[in-house]
């Protein structure tokens, strides 16, 4: 809920993506220019652009104090390019609390004669100077580009018709509250309803909006119910009116929000928060790139040995739904006969016990997961995560989805070459409803309750006991 506002027992809805990779552009931004103001301090008071030994300690202090004061005061908060509001107050609260805390570490460390009170002021002045300069430069330019307001928060919204009270205000309400909304998509009755709805989500979908209002009848929700289930795929909050005018008491687990002065019912809420996505997108380029290059030779071994026992390309691609719904090519290492591989994006037939379809090598690999290593190479491109729920046949999807409550929504998150559900045992294959049913609920668990901590546990125990399991066959 980062950029959200408590107001009374209710969240007012204010975050947006962009909004948050701005302010954490400022920060590191914020960063540099702070190094860049000591330098110049250091060129004004020494005559030399590197400050002497003595004051490096203090030159790259200085900018973990301003980030942890900014962070405490919520400094970057309050930064609107519309606006023009920079957050003067803050940044020279910022400033000043950080001078304040060196002096105070320098008094106590009996360092502080050693000291240039020159260097301090100027060091001080430079770089508050350079704070604001950065803000008013990169504000004047996102107007002079229109594209201010790009950082609003992104409106979708799903409607019947005819159209609530609720979407014409929240229309209406649009501009003053300042949010954009970048997709309308209503159900309209009709022998093509079906048709267009599907398509109209598709779209939505692309338009990656932050928040998803909800405003559907209680019998369109029954009429469409198997491709309103796509809704739950969009990674973001998903909001609705409440049904107490239709006389139902409401669901009470769900969370009362505001969005523009109006009252909604949260029904999900976006995983990873603002900024918790570019941390899991950071974890995933560093430990995958480490993964990628300590496995290469085992890799290598791999795809010699798979091409020597049996006939047939070394990797192989299979088709899956993947961040969004997107569809993607999942890699591995073929582990089957290839006159023996019948799947298609229709009908998959799962491996079973003693498949005779699967080379003796191709048996060890997938016992011991090893056949998934390829995948590290969907990870680099952006298309999965080490960690997260594993990408199903696109088949077994369509089939899920339609006994399984909330099945479509583990693509609210990029899918994983291991997860919760791996480590907890729901891994193999699926042949009853329960299985599937368990490893759904693992992976809701996982999207609701993820850290980094919780990244690490999970390939941690895949590392320890994950990789070969009697279920893998």
């Amino acid at each position: 809920m980062a950029g959200d506002q408590k107001q009374g027992d209710c969240w007012v809805l204010t975050h947006s993506r962009n909004q948050a990779i701005l302010r954490d552009l400022f920060a590191v931004g914020d960063v540099i220019v702070l190094l860049l103001g000591a330098m110049v301090a250091s060129l004004l008071r020494f005559d030399a652009f590197f400050p002497p030994d003595g004051f490096l300690v203090p030159t790259f202090m200085a900018p973990l104090l301003y980030m942890m004061v900014m962070f405490l005061i919520r400094g970057y908060e309050t930064l609107n390019p519309e606006t023009m509001q920079i957050g003067l107050f803050r940044v020279l609260t910022a400033q000043s609390g950080t001078y304040a805390l060196l002096l105070v570490f320098a008094y106590f460390a009996k360092v502080s004669e050693d000291f240039s009170r020159l260097w301090t002021a100027y060091s001080l002045i430079t770089g508050t100077a350079l704070l604001l300069i950065l803000r008013l430069v990169v504000f004047i330019w996102l107007r002079r580009q229109g594209i201010a307001g790009h950082f609003r928060p992104r409106v979708a919204l799903i409607s019947s018709a005819p159209e609530p009270l609720v979407i014409s205000q929240l229309r209406a309400r649009a501009e003053s509250h300042r949010f954009a909304i970048v997709h309308n998509c209503r159900i309209i009755p009709g022998d093509h309803a079906a048709d267009s709805l599907h398509d109209a989500l598709s779209d939505m979908r692309a338009a990656k909006p932050d928040i998803v209002v909800m405003a559907v009848s209680s019998a369109d929700k029954i009429r469409y119910a198997d491709i309103l289930d796509d809704v739950g795929a969009i990674s973001s909050d998903l909001v609705e009116i409440s049904d107490l005018n239709e006389g139902q008491a409401g669901d009470v687990a769900s969370e009362w929000v505001i969005l523009a002065g109006l009252p909604f019912l949260r029904r999900a809420m976006r995983p990873f928060g603002d900024r918790g996505w570019w941390v899991k997108r950071l974890e995933d380029i560093t430990l995958g790139t480490m993964a990628l290059v300590l496995l290469s030779p085992v890799m290598l071994i791999i795809a010699i040995a798979v091409k020597l026992t049996s006939d047939g390309p070394v990797m192989f691609a299979q088709l899956r739904h993947g961040f969004n719904g997107e569809t993607i090519r999942v890699m591995k290492f073929r582990s089957m006969y290839v006159d023996k591989m019948t799947d298609t994006p229709q009908k998959v037939q799962q491996a079973c016990r003693n498949d005779p379809r699967i080379t003796p090598l191709g048996a060890f690999l997938r016992k011991t997961s090893l056949d998934e290593l390829p995948q590290l190479f969907n990870v680099l491109r952006g298309e999965m995560s080490l960690v997260g729920p594993r990408p199903h046949a696109m088949a077994h999807n369509e089939l899920y989805r339609t006994r399984i409550d909330g099945y479509f929504a583990r693509h609210r998150v990029k899918p994983g070459i291991t997860g919760w559900a791996q480590i907890n045992g729901w891994r193999g294959e699926t042949d009853t409803d329960e299985k599937m049913r368990q490893r759904v609920l693992h992976d809701m668990y996982y999207i609701q309750n993820w850290s980094p901590w919780l990244d690490i546990r999970i390939m941690f125990l895949t590392l320890v006991n994950g990789f070969v399991h009697r279920n893998a066959y």
